[in-house]
């Protein structure tokens, strides 16, 4: 893989490079057609140099430079060759005028031709002679570039290197930590494009020292827990083997069966808490149905309800009502309530699952006639482990810690409030409003 240090060392380098070769190909096309310019100037102000009735003075320089190598010719009125500055190199007088192009023994010249003072002035160069000159001084002109490629590249080198310097602090104090150095990095000397990272880690930093704070009090909560039903089951087991009668030791049987099954419905609670507690989503969310959701947990539990002649039913007063979970959690959470209601719901009472809306919102009601739960205790009746106290009914004091994990892991909120007639309590589990696709916001099937 590709590291960002050479990806922008390559694509900086590159873009140099490139930019470069452009504005040195562009500057010496431009050299190149402004020398050709001033040579055609030259060439001209030479025609109009000459003065009026030249005599014949044939002549050679003895300059061997490129520019130099010029072949100037005049004829006068009568078409008589006056003057030549290069008698081994006389071109014939051609009657166009101005700049054009000829082919003579061989090679290309550049000529200028004008009347000037009834006299005919012809002056002609080599264009080999020109492209060498223009070659030269555009090559000359390229050599600031050339220098300018490795100053440049060097630059970046030592940019990169530098600008890159506060991600290797970074990796640097991360591998110095130990596994458990769960504190915030410092932010300070840290340029503003690497403060989001920072902020990030430190965020994830506190969210796993949160999750391991609660699997720590998990653990500790779990161990206290079971240590005294264990304790107790250790001891009734005891009095079982020493028992000689055959009714005592079945009564101590029956008691054993009792703890074991507090026990083992204790490690259910637990184990369900601390799945429900992880905040990790295993499960895609779906749209779960409030009406069959109500419907499979009071299915689930009328046998329980009927052994206590509870009448336990549904009312649905906004049927269709849809919300955005995990099915299984959910079912979680109602059985927990109903389990709960019937548990502290006298006989002969009643329990009501109720769907409906509240401001538009979906929502979930269980009503009971129970023994109720005191106003001082409810705000602690989420707690792990609290139970109320003067309860006949054995529990793990769970069942409520689980209900607020899931619907806190839902974004919805819990109240508790009196039951309308009587005594009793009344749940009401309020789900944030369903959004359509197109960002409205729907209740039972319409548009809000």
């Amino acid at each position: 893989m590709i590291t960002i240090r050479k990806q922008l060392l390559i694509g900086l380098m590159s873009g140099v490079i490139i930019a470069i070769l452009a504005v040195g190909i562009g500057s010496y096309l431009k050299v190149r057609h402004e020398l050709n310019e001033i040579f055609d100037y030259q060439l001209k102000q030479i025609v109009r140099s000459f003065p009026e009735n030249m005599s014949f003075q044939p002549s050679e320089t003895s300059d061997r430079h490129p520019g130099k190598k010029i072949v100037v010719q005049v004829w006068d009125r009568h078409n008589y060759l006056a003057f030549t500055s290069n008698p081994a190199k006389d071109l014939p007088r051609y009657s166009d005028t101005g700049f054009f192009e000829i082919s003579f023994n061989n090679q290309r010249w550049r000529v200028y031709s004008e009347e000037n003072f009834q006299q005919r002035v012809q002056v002609a160069q080599l264009i080999a002679d020109r492209e060498k000159i223009e070659f030269s001084l555009a090559m000359r002109s390229l050599i600031p570039f050339l220098i300018l490629i490795p100053v440049l590249m060097l630059l970046i080198w030592f940019v990169v290197g530098r600008s890159l310097q506060p991600l290797k602090h970074l990796a640097n104090s991360l591998e110095e930590r130990s596994a458990d150095a769960l504190h915030h990095v410092n932010t300070e000397g840290y340029p503003p494009e690497i403060l989001p990272i920072v902020e990030a880690m430190n965020a994830l930093f506190s969210r796993v020292e949160n999750s391991i704070q609660l699997q720590r009090m998990f653990v500790a909560d779990a161990a206290h827990e079971l240590r005294t039903p264990l304790a107790a089951l250790k001891l009734q087991l005891q009095l079982v083997e020493k028992s000689e009668d055959n009714e005592e030791r079945a009564r101590g049987m029956h008691k054993l069966h009792e703890r074991l099954n507090r026990a083992t419905h204790l490690v259910q609670q637990l184990l369900t808490l601390a799945r429900h507690s992880s905040g990790s989503e295993q499960e895609n969310r779906v749209t779960v149905s409030l009406s069959e959701l109500a419907k499979q947990s009071v299915s689930d539990f009328s046998l329980l309800a009927e052994n206590k002649n509870i009448d336990l039913g549904v009312d649905i007063i906004h049927p269709g009502l849809t919300v955005s979970g995990y099915p299984d959690a959910l079912r979680v959470m109602l059985n927990n309530l109903v389990d709960n209601a019937i548990r502290y719901t006298r006989n002969n009472g009643r329990i009501d699952v109720i769907v409906c809306e509240e401001d538009h919102a979906p929502c979930l009601i269980v009503a009971d006639t129970g023994i109720g739960v005191p106003p001082e205790d409810r705000e602690r009746i989420f707690d792990r482990f609290f139970r109320c106290t003067g309860t006949e009914q054995s529990g793990s004091g769970l069942g409520l810690a689980i209900v607020k994990n899931i619907v806190d892991q839902h974004h919805a909120s819990i109240r508790v409030f009196d039951a309308e007639h009587g005594c009793g309590l009344r749940f009401c589990i309020t789900f944030p409003i369903p959004a359509r696709p197109d960002g409205c916001f729907t209740a039972n099937g319409k548009i809000i």
